[in-house]
């Protein structure tokens, strides 16, 4: 892909979700540090610390702000370092039109899967699912490169994932999806992505099988998941921790066998501090691999 930044460039973070609490001010610190430290220059949104009441802000003004992010020519990207559950309130606000002119490149993960999921299906842009804390995490020197090698110099290797087929010989699609949880907070809604011929990716963190099986049915029983090319599976972190990651992939494969969709598994993409970034919007061609 084409480098998305040059030493000097302007960037920004931004809390569409839940926003940053002050006792973890120092994260942002950090990672902002490390931005630095690459020589580019970091603004901060209004909205990455959480206020004294229980909410950042309306969901209105945390749109605001990221629209006034996607207006200013001299932020090249945009991190959002947030997390938790109140990015859907942004969605009524946002003018994807104007969105669309900019196609500026935003990073999320998580519950920011819907602003991933709807600048795609409003406005047609790319948008990257990626945890910026990955940079100050357990892997950051690893991360660190990537981040340097990807976005400066535009080669793959943030985007490189291993990955091994439970069903098919290979997958073509344009990408969507995100974490399972939040993914879903679009259906029934203008936002969802049409499915036809996506490669829908998926992970989770918090959640057992039996939460994770039910989020999984509700897609089934929505019609969604027989109108894909194919679907990847990334982590699911509290599944793994219980020892179900094959009663998971079990479970898929019995209740998608009459579609026979081609299904893939990496451990490269999630909530883990070793994710990778996977594009929402773009086209990923996958092939089985002989040994």
């Amino acid at each position: 892909m084409e480098p998305l930044l040059c030493k000097g460039d302007v960037v920004a973070l931004i809390s569409c979700s839940d926003g940053i609490k002050q006792k973890n001010s120092k994260m942002v610190d950090d990672i902002i540090e490390v931005m630095i430290a690459m020589g580019l220059q970091v603004r901060l949104a209004s909205t990455v610390f959480k206020k004294e009441s229980t909410f950042i802000s309306t969901g209105e003004n945390r749109a605001k702000e990221l629209m006034n992010l996607f207006n200013d020519n001299q932020v090249k990207v945009i991190f959002d370092v947030s997390g938790g559950d109140e990015a859907n309130q942004i969605l009524p606000f946002l003018d994807f039109e104007a969105i669309k002119t900019k196609a500026k490149p935003y990073f999320g993960h998580s519950d920011l899967s819907v602003i991933l999921n709807s600048l795609y299906s409003q406005s047609g842009i790319y948008s990257y699912h990626y945890n910026i804390r990955n940079l100050i995490r357990e892997f950051s020197k690893e991360q660190e490169e990537y981040f340097k090698s990807s976005f400066f110099e535009g080669e793959d290797d943030i985007y490189n994932f291993d990955y091994n087929f439970l069903r098919g010989e290979s997958i073509e699609g344009e990408v969507i999806g995100g974490n399972l949880r939040c993914f879903l907070k679009l259906a029934g809604t203008k936002y969802l992505p049409d499915p036809d011929g996506k490669i829908l990716f998926l992970e989770s963190l918090g959640g057992g099988i039996s939460r994770a099986t039910s989020y999984f049915e509700q897609l089934i029983q929505m019609g969604y998941l027989e109108r894909l090319s194919g679907i990847l599976l990334g982590t699911f972190t509290q599944v793994e921790k219980d020892d179900y990651t094959e009663e998971l992939y079990s479970y898929l494969l019995r209740r998608t066998e009459e579609l026979d969709i081609p299904m893939v598994v990496t451990e490269e993409l999630g909530h883990g501090s070793a994710s990778k970034c996977i594009v929402v919007g773009r086209t990923l061609t996958l092939e089985r691999l002989v040994d």
